[in-house]
């Protein structure tokens, strides 16, 4: 996906000479799967466009960023979901997080992409060099907390300490898994006409840009995201769920817990000031709603288990 390993120097408003920042870093590559680490601030010069994906690659995001395939509408990509780029694809994308966007993506050869998007998709041999037919879906959360354990994995180990094949087939597992609920939840929204589709977007952006805010004055209630979109409230809440299968605040809330995982893994950071930086009122709030999105609690993760 994007850029292979491209070092870019990112401006210093200082005046000092900036550091170079791996811009699309290369964790593992057998030929047959590839993954990386794609990290860009809003102000990198190819924030906007990166250029073609250069993979047939399913991306993990961890901030939230909005996403334009070429010919398509845009889409919020956060870390509810799931992207799927095939190889020569362009797209643009904006800003929501100011982190950027900050992703992981897992890229796998073509006909192995073909073979599985082929279980879930008669069509698939009808489009022999853009397999994948759905621009980004949903994933559960335990093929979320697998596939970021096995970035890490990756992150941490040099490539002596690595089984090639063991990463192999958990790709491949990974893909397989994210295109059977990129076609599970995708029909339900494509009946939708434009406008809906628009007011669905327009919700995904504010629970995206606002979802771990503990400002008051910045807290998302019914009444106000209502009043942004323009619709009723009641209309809100039955439109959103029929469109992506949850509601409202089961929605921010895993958005919250998946956003959170980063830290509780992969910082020291005590649990109870990651609680409330997630938007829990308190650290047992945060470990019951852990424990249900992950089968985990944050503990046991941060442990390894």
């Amino acid at each position: 996906m994007k850029t292979e390993g491209l070092a870019i120097p990112l401006p210093d408003p200082t005046g000092r000479v900036p550091e170079v920042c791996q811009f699309d870093r290369i964790l593992f590559d057998s030929g047959l799967v590839r993954v990386g680490a794609f990290r860009a601030h809003p102000s990198h010069p190819s924030f906007r466009e990166s250029g073609p994906a250069r993979n047939f690659c399913f991306v993990f995001p961890r901030t939230a960023v909005e996403i334009q395939h070429e010919h398509e509408p845009a889409f919020i990509a956060n870390p509810n979901v799931v992207t799927f780029y095939n190889k020569g694809q362009a797209y643009q994308r904006s800003a929501i997080s100011e982190d950027g966007d900050r992703c992981d993506w897992f890229g796998v050869d073509r006909e192995v992409v073909r073979d599985v998007v082929r279980v879930f998709d008669a069509t698939a041999d009808l489009h022999p060099e853009a397999p994948f037919r759905r621009t980004h879906g949903w994933s559960d959360s335990l093929t979320y907390l697998l596939q970021r354990k096995l970035f890490n994995q990756l992150a941490s180990r040099s490539f002596d300490d690595i089984d090639p094949f063991a990463i192999e087939e958990a790709v491949v597992y990974l893909l397989e898994s994210v295109v059977a609920w990129s076609y599970r939840s995708s029909p339900q929204l494509r009946k939708f006409g434009a406008r809906q589709r628009e007011s669905v977007r327009h919700i995904e952006f504010l629970l995206s840009s606002r979802s771990e805010s503990s400002r008051s004055e910045d807290r998302l209630t019914l009444a106000n995201i209502a009043d942004a979109i323009g619709l009723s409230p009641y209309y809100i809440c039955r439109m959103f769920r029929r469109a992506t299968g949850t509601t409202l605040h089961a929605y921010r809330q895993r958005l919250r817990l998946r956003s959170s995982l980063e830290s509780v893994a992969g910082s020291g950071r005590p649990l109870v000031d990651l609680a409330l930086e997630a938007g829990f009122s308190s650290h047992s709030h945060f470990t019951s709603a852990f424990r249900r999105e992950f089968a985990r609690t944050p503990s046991g993760v941060r442990e390894g288990g």
